[in-house]
């Protein structure tokens, strides 16, 4: 049976939209930015805690992680933000994408493809609308 070449031609079409569609859906998350007290900065697609408490940057089962006292902030991957404070801090700070500051202790819940919930000054809050997240510096032994 012959298929009228109009008719192949929209079902090709429509075949490679949904297989487009599908595929950017895998992986939509965003990415974050590492930035190690010792000035190196590492990308992280996505953003992740394991069961260690270190951070990871990848899905690979097999990554180690990042300690949290060797890094100097997180940076969300929008095109956007608004500056980063200079100033230095004694507490760990939230910087929210409006420019707010929240200063406190910061305790992560979860963080799984790039998204996760925190707590700090007791309440839980999202990673949605956070810009950078700032780490006090941890005294050396």
């Amino acid at each position: 049976m012959w298929i009228k070449p109009e008719l192949r031609l929209v079902t090709t079409l429509f075949a490679v939209f949904v297989c487009s569609a599908i595929s950017s859906a895998q992986g939509g998350w965003r990415q974050w930015d590492i930035h190690l007290r010792d000035g190196t900065t590492i990308s992280a697609n996505p953003l992740g805690i394991n069961e260690k408490g270190m951070f990871t940057r990848s899905m690979s089962s097999t990554e180690s992680g990042i300690e949290r006292s060797r890094i100097a902030y997180l940076a969300a991957g929008r095109r956007e933000l608004p500056g980063l404070p200079s100033e230095k801090f004694k507490e760990d700070v939230i910087v929210m994408l409006d420019g707010g500051k929240v200063i406190g202790a910061i305790k992560f819940r979860e963080i799984k493809f790039s998204e996760g919930k925190y707590v700090q000054n007791g309440r839980e809050q999202t990673l949605e609308n956070v810009a950078y997240i700032i780490f006090k510096q941890t005294k050396k032994k």
